[in-house]
C-alpha cells in the first residue's frame, strides 16, 4: 500500500500523451528540467562548503565559541526553508526596510531578491545541516583512528586531515549531499514563492492550472528518475569500499587558532549561522509579538489543532507500523524481509507533490470504482483528512523505520531469546519486554516524524481537506498575500515545535 502510489505515478506518466503534455513538451518542460538540475548544482556546491567546512572546523580546530558554534551551526534545521525564503523576501525585497532605507541615502538601483540565486543560497542555509551532522558525527568517530597512523609516518596534522581524514569520511558527505538533493527537489514554497520553475512547481501547475492528472504524473517520473540517478549515484560511490574505523578511546589534539586565521574562522563559521537562523529567528519574533494580538484568535488555535491531529494520527500509525516492520527483521532478518523495509521507506525518498498525485490517482480510482460497481453517491477517500494522513505515513514512515530499527540495535537479541527460551510467545516479549527498553527511543522516533510532517507544505497542500489549515498551509497561504509580517505568528509555531528535538540532544549530551 505504500509503494503503490509511487508505482501508479510510473505507470500514469508513461501512458500518457495529451495535449496539454505535449503543450509542455514543446514549451517550457526541458527549462523546468534545466533549472532544476542547476539548481541541484549551486545548492549542492554551497551546502557542501557549509556544511563540510564548518564540521571540520569545529571538529579538528580550537578557537573562542567553539562549542557554541557546534550547537548553534545545527539551529537553522528549525526554520523550513519556505519560511527562511519568505523572510529574506521581506528583508532584502523591493519596499522593504532596507530598499526604502538605501533610496534614501541616494540608491535608485536596487538589486532584485527574488531570483535563482537567492533560491540557491536560502536552500543551501536551510539544507547544509544535513551534512554539517553526518558528517561531524563521521569525524568524531573514526578521526583519532585514521590520524594517529598518518601522524606516526611524519605526515604533518593539517595534511593528514585533508589527505586522509576527509576523503575517507567521503561515504557521511555523499550521503549527506543525497538528502540535500532529494530535499532540493521536493521543495515548492520557496522556489514557486521567487517564481524559479522547477519540476515540483511543474507538478502544482499540472495538477492546480490545468486540471492534468497525466501530465502531473509525467512530469513527476522525470522528478523520481533525478531522486533515482541520486540514489544510484550514492551507491555506487561507495563502490565495495568500506569506510570504517573504529572508535579510538583518547580524544585527539585539537589545533589551536589564534589572530588571523581564528578571524578567518569566525567569519566563515558566522555566514550561515548568522544568516541561517540568527536574522530569520529576531525577525520572526519579532514581527510574531507585533502581530501576536492581531492573529492569535480562533482561527489560529482552528490551525495548529488541525496541525495537531493529521500529523500525531499520522505519527503514530507511522510508529507502530515501523514497528511491526523492524520487528519483523529482528524476528526473521532475510532478503525478503530487507527489501520489505526497503520499498517502505521508498517514500522518504520521494517529493512530497510526486507522493501527493500519486495518492490522488489512487484515491481517486478507487472511490469511481465503488460509485460505479456500489452504487457510492460521493467520494469516500478523495479530499479526506485519511487522504492526508496516508500521505504523510508513505512519506515519511522512513524516519520512524530507521529510528525504529536502529533502536532495536542497542537491545541484546539475546534478551528477546531468552525470554521466548522461558515461554514468552513473540508478542509478549515484544510489548512486556522490548517495547519498555524502548520506550524512550520511541518517543523521539515519534517526535521526529510529528516535526516532520507539521513541517512538511507540498504534500499538504495538494491532499488537504478543502479549507483545513495547517501551521505550514497557512504561513504559505499569508506570504504568497503579501502577507509575510502577518505568517510570522505561525512561523513561530512551527519553529518551536521543531525545536523540541534540539532540546533532547543537548539533554543528551550535558
Amino acid at each position: 500500500m505504500v509503494i503503490l502510489p509511487i508505482i501508479l505515478i510510473v505507470f500514469y506518466g508513461l501512458g500518457t500523451d495529451g495535449e496539454n503534455l505535449q503543450h509542455l513538451k514543446d514549451t517550457v518542460l526541458l527549462k523546468y528540467i534545466g533549472t532544476t538540475a542547476k539548481l541541484l548544482l549551486f545548492v549542492s556546491i554551497l551546502s557542501l562548503i557549509f556544511g563540510i567546512g564548518s564540521a571540520f572546523i569545529v571538529t579538528f580546530y580550537e578557537f573562542r565559541f567553539q562549542k557554541t558554534y557546534t550547537i548553534g551551526l545545527v539551529l537553522p534545521f528549525v526554520i523550513p526553508a519556505y519560511i527562511l525564503g519568505f523572510i529574506y523576501s521581506d528583508i532584502f525585497g523591493y519596499y522593504s526596510y532596507l530598499h526604502i532605507f538605501l533610496m534614501d541615502l541616494g540608491f535608485k538601483n536596487y538589486f532584485d531578491v527574488l531570483n535563482f540565486n537567492t533560491v540557491s543560497f536560502v536552500l543551501a542555509l536551510a539544507l547544509y545541516p544535513y551534512i554539517y551532522l553526518m558528517v561531524r558525527a563521521s569525524f568524531l568517530k573514526n578521526a583519532n583512528t585514521l590520524l594517529r597512523p598518518a601522524l606516526s609516518l611524519g605526515m604533518s596534522k593539517e595534511k593528514a586531515l585533508f589527505r586522509v581524514v576527509l576523503p575517507l569520511n567521503r561515504v557521511a558527505i555523499v550521503g549527506g549531499l543525497s538528502l540535500v538533493l532529494m530535499e532540493t527537489i521536493s521543495e515548492y514554497g520557496v522556489v514557486s514563492y521567487y517564481g524559479v520553475d522547477t519540476l515540483s512547481t511543474a507538478v502544482f501547475k499540472s495538477w492546480f492550472d490545468m486540471g492534468d492528472s497525466g501530465s502531473a504524473s509525467y512530469i513527476s517520473s522525470i522528478a523520481m528518475i533525478f531522486i533515482l540517478v541520486i540514489l544510484l549515484i550514492e551507491k555506487f560511490s561507495q563502490g565495495r569500499a568500506r569506510y570504517t574505523a573504529e572508535s579510538a578511546s583518547l580524544p585527539f589534539e585539537k589545533i589551536k587558532l589564534k589572530g588571523i586565521k581564528a578571524f578567518f574562522v569566525h567569519t566563515f563559521l558566522s555566514i550561515p549561522l548568522l544568516f541561517g537562523f540568527v536574522l530569520p529567528f529576531i525577525w520572526i519574533v519579532n514581527y510574531t509579538f507585533k502581530y501576536a494580538k492581531e492573529r492569535i484568535d480562533e482561527e489560529f488555535f482552528i490551525v495548529i489543532l488541525n496541525s495537531f491531529v493529521a500529523s500525531a494520527f499520522a505519527s503514530f500509525i507511522i510508529i507502530i507500523l515501523a514497528v511491526i516492520l523492524a520487528y519483523t527483521y529482528r524476528l526473521a532478518p532475510s532478503i525478503y524481509t530487507k527489501y520489505i523495509n526497503k520499498f517502505a521507506s521508498l517514500g522518504y525518498s520521494m517529493p512530497g507533490a510526486v507522493v501527493a498525485i500519486g495518492i490522488i490517482i489512487l484515491f481517486a480510482d478507487f472511490d469511481h470504482y465503488l460509485i460505479e460497481n456500489f452504487g457510492f453517491k460521493e467520494l469516500l477517500l478523495s479530499g479526506t483528512l485519511f487522504a492526508l494522513v496516508f500521505g504523510y505515513v508513505v512519506r515519511f514512515l522512513a524516519v520512524g523505520l530507521s529510528s525504529v530499527l536502529s533502536s532495536f540495535e542497542k537491545v541484546e537479541l539475546n534478551i528477546n531469546k531468552a525470554s521466548r527460551n522461558l515461554g514468552k510467545t513473540p508478542l509478549q516479549t515484544l510489548f512486556q519486554i522490548e517495547l519498555p527498553l524502548l520506550k524512550n527511543s520511541l518517543i523521539i522516533a515519534y517526535i521526529l516524524v510529528f516535526i516532520d510532517t507539521i513541517k512538511e507544505l507540498p504534500l499538504t497542500l495538494i491532499l488537504r481537506p478543502f479549507n483545513y489549515e495547517t501551521l505550514a498551509t497557512k504561513t504559505y497561504e499569508l506570504a504568497i498575500n503579501e502577507m509575510v509580517q502577518e505568517s510570522a505568528v505561525y512561523a513561530f509555531c512551527i519553529i518551536l515545535i521543531c525545536f523540541i528535538p534540539i532540546i533532547f540532544n543537548l539533554k543528551d549530551h550535558k
